[in-house]
């Protein structure tokens, strides 16, 4: 019976030998994990921190972007060699009628919508033509 006692005792001092260590194992891990939420929450902030800057630059870009929409820009200077420099235009010549002699003559859009119209028609009609 004295050796029954005697192996609770061991066992006993074992169990509290195994326990202590265990208390160790978890203290350490606890304080392994509270480091990595410490680092964890200043990479948070310090990203929080670079996307607030770059949104603030976005939002300072597109407030300037916004205050440009409508104006004009500003007259620049003319190049210093090409200042007297006159582009030679040639008169087009017209199919009907006398030579346009500018380049950017206003003309009507409707009649240019119609005339696009009326070479489509050509177009797809000439294209059926050719596909029987």
């Amino acid at each position: 019976m004295t050796n029954i006692i005697q192996l609770v005792e061991e066992m006993r001092a074992r169990l509290g030998q195994i326990t202590s260590a265990e208390e160790e194992l978890v203290w350490s891990l606890r304080d392994a994990l509270s480091r990595v939420d410490e680092k964890l929450l200043h990479d948070v902030r310090t990203i929080t921190t670079e996307h607030e800057t770059r949104r603030g630059r976005s939002l300072h870009e597109l407030q300037r972007l916004s205050a440009r929409i409508g104006s004009f820009p500003t007259e620049r200077t003319g190049l210093s060699g090409l200042e007297d420099t006159k582009v030679p235009v040639a008169p087009i010549a017209a199919s009907e009628g006398p030579p346009i002699s500018h380049v950017f003559r206003r003309g009507d859009w409707r009649q240019a919508a119609n005339n696009i119209e009326d070479e489509l028609d050509g177009f797809f009609e000439a294209r059926a033509i050719a596909s029987r």
